[in-house]
């Protein structure tokens, strides 16, 4: 590998007559990729490309060169998700990557706005209210029963962090995942590597298929893992709520159909999810808590708090959710102390690896004219109170301005690049409906659906599959293994108690 933007004249000039854009050879960002012995470098960029302004960004870029010391010609570039998890002090993570890809070169980065970039953009305030850092307890969700109450709750937050990054003087348009794209490919240049494969996160499969968009002649083939892509994402939240709600659904679907005592125990399981919301509404779930200050707040769980949290925890709970509907629709409140995670409870929450304010930037700024106005998210939550505390798109009514993305960002992405998309059948986020919809305009995409696993699956089959996968792209993967997990054996109780049977 040449570093074909790190000259030593480069290096002593100063550093306004340096080029941009250039990568040196730095320090790593982070002890685990100097104690995983990473080649580090710091790669400096524009931060408007179309019109420079004298604003640059700084991204660490991490290299790993396999073990054996034989490479394989092409390297595999990590786009990280999140939006904006920063993995590179994560050593696990970085473990599973390299073993995923075998004997293959990595190149894993911090993309623009990340905690380990400059300028990184911070808006810790907004983890207090997030429904994806703060999960199940936010106010999106547990404020009051007034969902307008809740939705005010968290919309002045994500203003604030708007105008903090403004007042700042980053150009915030600019982070999202066509400048992203543009970074990646300077990057590949300036290492001097002619193609990459690409390997996806969540949000990074995204910013994978757009990479694919506009720089079609620098990828060979795509890993696209337990995806969400910005053109489908970007629709209107109460339309992925609903397919993602299909899930649940799908999960008692099966349970009936391994057991009749599952049948006997929810027989109208097509309204199960449906009757546990309602008798929420009517009847909500309170509990007292300890704030930070050493008093009490009440949390409370509607309906609505039903839907977003088994949105958040199917995976680890789609086992006992026939007895969950069960009880709760007979008026049994008893198990849903553990399933709201009331013990879990923390009253200042972090998100330490995140830079919130960039994901927000990036959520937003991808949606691009699709971006929703004030009063298309109030009438969402007014209609689906659920939205409040499902995917962040109708925050960005309250973000300040549309990304410095083309109109045709968030069409469906046209492309023969050979992809390998990987679900978790128990992730409702990210379901292989997505990949279906991907298919009609990319056909050399496969995908596998990974049983009993949930958002980024991990198992030995995926490492397997993947390896498989870049060895030969255009050839049919062997996806025998898919099944390895077994399903959890399904907890079916009656609400009386009168009977006590796992299967």
């Amino acid at each position: 590998m040449g570093l074909a933007g790190s000259t030593q004249a480069q290096s002593d000039a100063p550093p306004a007559a340096q080029e941009i854009p250039r990568i040196e050879a730095s320090e790593c960002a982070t002890e685990v990729l100097t104690e995983m012995g990473a080649e580090c470098y710091t790669f400096h960029g524009e931060e408007n490309w179309s019109a420079p302004s004298g604003n640059t960004v700084k991204i660490p870029v991490a290299v790993f060169e396999p073990e054996s010391g034989e490479a394989e010609e092409i390297p595999v570039f990590f786009f990280p998700g999140g939006p904006g998890y920063s993995s590179l002090g994560e050593r696990e993570y970085m473990e599973q990557l390299r073993k995923d890809i075998g004997d293959r070169t990595l190149v894993t980065m911090d993309n623009r706005g990340f905690i380990h970039a400059e300028p990184a953009l911070e808006c810790p305030e907004y983890a207090k209210v997030s429904p994806y850092h703060n999960i199940i307890h936010t106010p999106a969700i547990t404020a009051s029963l007034d969902p307008m109450e809740r939705m005010e709750a968290i919309t002045g937050v994500v203003s604030d962090c708007y105008r903090k990054l403004v007042d700042e003087g980053i150009d915030v348009s600019q982070y999202n995942a066509l400048a992203v794209s543009r970074d990646v490919d300077e990057i590949r240049r300036l290492l001097d590597y002619d193609r990459i494969d690409a390997f996806g996160s969540s949000t990074g499969s995204g910013t994978v298929v757009s990479f694919i968009q506009y720089y079609p002649d620098s990828i060979r083939a795509a890993i696209l893992g337990w995806a969400w892509y910005n053109h489908l994402r970007n629709r209107a939240p109460v339309d992925e709520l609903y397919t993602a709600k299909q899930s649940f659904t799908d999960a008692l679907a099966l349970c009936v159909a391994d057991d009749e005592a599952c049948r006997e125990l929810v027989p109208n399981w097509f309204q199960a999810i449906d009757r546990t919301r309602r008798t929420l509404d009517g009847k909500p779930f309170t509990a007292q808590v300890e704030t930070a200050a050493g008093g009490e707040t009440t949390l409370y769980f509607d309906g609505a708090a039903f839907l977003d949290t088994l949105y958040l925890t199917l995976a680890s709970d789609y086992a006992e959710l026939p007895s969950l509907v069960a009880d709760v629709e007979a008026g049994d409140y008893s198990r849903l102390n553990d399933f709201f995670r009331i013990d879990d409870y923390v009253p200042e929450p972090e998100a330490p690896n995140y830079a919130l304010g960039y994901f927000l930037a990036h959520v937003c700024n991808d949606m691009g004219s699709n971006r929703p106005t004030v009063a298309d998210s109030t009438a969402a939550v007014a209609r689906e109170p659920a939205v409040l505390g499902f995917e962040p798109p109708w925050l960005c009514a309250w973000w300040g301005e549309d990304g410095d993305v083309p109109p045709e960002h968030n069409d469906p992405p046209v492309a023969e690049t050979p992809a390998l998309a990987l679900h978790g059948q128990m992730d409702p986020c990210c379901t292989p409906r997505w990949s279906e919809h991907l298919g009609r305009t990319m056909p050399n995409l496969q995908y596998v659906v990974f049983q009993g696993l949930g958002h980024s699956p991990v198992n030995e089959c995926r490492s397997r599959m993947v390896s498989a996968f870049l060895d030969d792209p255009m050839a049919e993967v062997d996806d025998s293994c898919k099944n390895e997990v077994a399903l959890e054996p399904w907890v079916i109780e009656p609400p009386d108690g009168a009977q006590n049977r796992d299967t």
